[in-house]
Formats: C-alpha cells, sequence, structure tokens
C-alpha cells in the first residue's frame, strides 16, 4: 500500500509540493496531494517552479473527482517520482 503525498513531500529529483487543487481533505494536518499540484525548481526547464505537476495518480482514490497522489507516482517531468509522503496513511489498490 503505498503511501499518499501530501503538501511539503518530494519527488527523487528534490521538487516539493508546494500548491495544491484542492483545500479539503488533509493526512497528517497536511493537505493531500492530487494531480496538478504544483512545485518547486529542481532543475531547469520543465523542473522550474510550478512548470511541473504531479501526476499518475491513483486509479481508485479522489478528491473532488481528481487523482489522489501516492509514493512512487511519476511526476509531469516523467523523470521523477513522489518519495515522500504519510507514515501513517495509505491507499489500496491505486
Amino acid at each position: 500500500m503505498p503511501n499518499v503525498a501530501r503538501m511539503g513531500d518530494l519527488n527523487t529529483g528534490g521538487g516539493i509540493i508546494q500548491t495544491i487543487p484542492q483545500s479539503t481533505v488533509y493526512a497528517n494536518g497536511k493537505l493531500i496531494s492530487v494531480n496538478g499540484s504544483r512545485g518547486s525548481w529542481h532543475a531547469p526547464g520543465i523542473h522550474a517552479l510550478n512548470a511541473w505537476v504531479t501526476a499518475n495518480g491513483s486509479s481508485t482514490v479522489y478528491i473532488n473527482n481528481i487523482s489522489i497522489n501516492d509514493q512512487g507516482d511519476v511526476d509531469s517531468c516523467v523523470t521523477h517520482a513522489r518519495v515522500g509522503g504519510s507514515p501513517d496513511v495509505f491507499t489500496h489498490g491505486s
């Protein structure tokens, strides 16, 4: 079971989730990330501030009809996956 990604969690390139297009569901006091969340600079080009978004979220778990992001989901920059996540909130069958 993958850990849910949240505000402030990292991808493998060091990109941090900084804005999330949902404002109602939290894990451990942090907003849960959904597809389309934007993040910090972690390299030039497609890795620039707000140029990449979280993507490839759950096929079974949604917030406001948007797939949530889990540890291991690959972001839109294609080379970096989610590595951070909740220590105790998981999805099943993502």
